[in-house]
């Protein structure tokens, strides 16, 4: 697990008057749970894509357990990611003819780090996430399988750190509710500090931690964040 401290960000693009995202100040101790919320155009896409390194920052400073992130290039940047992150997105981002195990190791494989042991793990993990059918193409799975396929791929690597963007947003509320309870109960399991975007007021609810973001600042902060 990973402890977040964010310095003096500050996110623009061109046409806009008002930057994206401008944070003084903000720390998640590691293996913290925290739910980010806020209105559409509020900065939690920006927030995702600086925290994961997805989009580089040019203004200020991250720190996941002590890596500057911006200060990384981009290859290595994209090597931190794949090492430290679980990412789960809200249209899944699997890849249709390929099996729910052959999906869950893509990442590793195309890393180079697939063996013996992270093929056992993802079969594993395809049996915690309630999957049975290992070699089942996802085209021919529901929306929630298909998710929990990806939170299954998200933390095969056993990543420090997990990001969960929208991930209930496409699914309906019962499909919802077990997506929620996967990745809180793994985060808890894996050991890994644990951030989840959404507007999903009953995944919001399983969370103590919660910041507010308006115009791309943080307008509220509860319980042990420090902002």
């Amino acid at each position: 697990m990973l402890d977040l401290s964010i310095e003096a960000v500050e996110v623009t693009f061109p046409g806009l008057a008002t930057p994206a995202l401008s944070i003084d100040s903000f720390h998640l101790p590691a293996g913290g749970h925290l739910a980010v919320t806020g209105a559409s155009g509020s900065g939690k896409s920006t927030l995702v894509n600086i925290l994961t390194g997805l989009e580089r920052l040019k203004k200020g400073t991250i720190r996941w357990g002590g890596t500057d992130i911006a200060s990384l290039s981009e290859s290595r940047r994209d090597r931190w990611r794949g090492e430290t992150i679980g990412l789960v997105m809200q249209d899944f981002h699997l890849f249709e003819g390929l099996s729910a195990l052959d999906n869950i190791l893509l990442p590793a494989r195309l890393a180079r780090v697939a063996n013996a042991a992270t093929v056992e793990r993802a079969r594993e993990l395809l049996t915690i996430v309630g999957l049975s059918r290992p070699e089942q193409k996802v085209e021919t799975m529901s929306r929630g399988e298909m998710q929990r396929v990806a939170v299954a791929r998200a933390i095969v690597r056993k990543p420090a750190v997990i990001i969960a963007d929208e991930p209930t947003a496409s699914l309906d509320s019962e499909s919802g509710a077990q997506v929620a309870e996967l990745i809180v109960t793994l985060a808890e399991r894996e050991g890994s500090t644990l951030m989840v975007v959404s507007h999903d007021p009953a995944l919001i609810e399983r969370f103590d931690n919660r910041i507010r973001l308006v115009g791309g600042r943080i307008a509220q902060a509860d319980a042990q964040v420090a902002a």
